[in-house]
């Protein structure tokens, strides 16, 4: 688990690209998952678009802070960058749950092997020491106990009128992209953001977006176009993104600590948002092999034509803490003349492993069922997503949706 944790890491981070979907390749047969993990060229320039834009927000950031904590700071590469950005700092303290302690750190970081939510390592660090923490592109990756933890936490270890600074994908944008990546839990809107600082104990002094996506209510392509010129291009995007929050893929705060936290708080409004949000997260799935259409009470689809074999949709790629859960799909299918091979099966996987399939053999020329697959992780899992096969024995249509029960980032239990 830890590799595939630092694989994800590394692809997102090292390279600075806050935004990378890798989906497992549509398999021949359920025992045949491999992937390269290879981005997409639009992938990468969308990549460096965004760590260029987040490095001169960070360039931007208040000058004057000696001490600053990092939560998620997973390479050598971050501290080179903060440097690089912000300036150099008498004292970093990195905070790093899953990748090793980095070769060749300067002198003035102390690496912690922990995670901000987490009382182990993190309680060493004193209280009222640190002038700024930094958490860039982590909050997506926390589950609601560790959201409060981190904002308390960053409280606690903060001087008074000492500077939070964080940026985080936009779920406005997400959503309308239909966009997913393997580790990431739920994003947070702007007002959500605001909202949770504000009950934290942090004073918000800037807000602002980071890489424009909406034109005119029309969203742009997610990449940069190659025309220096434009409403795709760099500049314009970047430039623009600053005022236009709500747009933006990315937003980006800096607040101030006035006052303590108000945990209980914190930890109904994190709920709330968890739980509004999570049904719609995991049906983040897309078209693979199969046509656009339209079901019957009017929703996104996608068609398989009889004759035609292959993985019809894919989605959503997210993190699931462990426990055991079932997966559904609704699907109906017309046009089947027989035959002892399945019409369609539900395959659910974790990274490149397959965890479990469920199948749907007809009983008659046409009809409709919920396919239910249900499987266990034992270990957190990331990039946890699911299939559509379709075998061509039959014209298959499903809607782009997926069901989970129950949810993982509520109290352990069994379906």
């Amino acid at each position: 688990m830890a590799a595939g944790k630092r694989l994800v890491r590394r692809l997102f981070d090292r390279s600075g690209e806050p935004h990378v979907e890798c989906p497992a390749p549509p398999a021949a047969a359920p025992t045949s998952h491999t992937s390269s993990h290879e981005p997409e060229p639009d992938a990468v320039e969308l990549h460096a678009a965004l760590h260029e834009a987040r490095s001169i927000a960070l360039a931007d950031v208040p000058k004057g802070a000696q001490v600053v904590l990092g939560a998620g700071v997973n390479g050598l590469w971050y501290f080179e960058w903060f440097e690089q950005e912000f300036g150099p700092v008498e004292r970093h303290i990195g905070v790093e749950a899953y990748m090793p302690r980095p070769e060749g750190l300067p002198a003035s970081v102390e690496w912690v092997d922990a995670d901000l939510a987490s009382p182990a390592g993190v309680a060493a660090i004193d209280t009222e020491s640190v002038d700024l923490v930094f958490s860039g592109q982590n909050l997506e990756h926390l589950w609601p106990e560790q959201m409060v933890a981190f904002f308390c936490e960053s409280n606690r270890v903060l001087r008074p009128g000492g500077l939070l600074v964080a940026d985080s994908p936009n779920r406005l944008l997400t959503q309308a992209y239909q966009w997913s990546m393997g580790e990431h839990t739920v994003e947070l809107t702007p007002d959500e953001a605001t909202y949770l600082f504000a009950l934290a104990g942090f004073s918000v002094e800037r807000l602002k977006g980071v890489w424009l996506c909406r034109e005119s209510g029309q969203l742009l392509e997610l990449a940069p176009t190659a025309s220096p010129i434009g409403p795709g291009s760099l500049a314009r995007r970047m430039a623009l993104a600053t005022t236009r929050l709500d747009d933006s893929f990315i937003w980006w705060m800096e607040a101030r600590k006035t006052g303590a936290p108000d945990a209980e708080a914190l930890r109904d409004a994190i709920v709330r948002i968890f739980e509004r949000s999570w049904p719609e997260r995991v049906a983040r799935v897309r078209i693979l092999d199969g046509e656009s259409t339209v079901t019957s009470d009017g929703h996104p689809g996608v068609l398989m034509r009889r004759g035609a074999s292959g993985h019809a949709l894919i989605g959503p790629y997210m993190a699931v803490a462990p426990g055991t859960y079932e997966f559904t799909l609704p699907v109906s299918w017309t046009d089947w003349t027989g035959g002892p091979e399945p019409v369609c099966r539900l395959e659910i996987v974790a990274d490149d492993e397959l965890f479990g399939t469920a199948e749907l053999h007809a009983g008659g020329a046409t009809g409709s069922a919920r396919l239910t697959c249900r499987v266990t992780f034992d270990t957190l899992r990331f990039a946890v997503h699911a299939r559509l096969w379709c075998s061509g024995a039959a014209e298959v249509l499903a809607p782009l949706t997926l069901a989970m029960s129950p949810e993982p980032w509520a109290p352990a239990s069994s379906p």
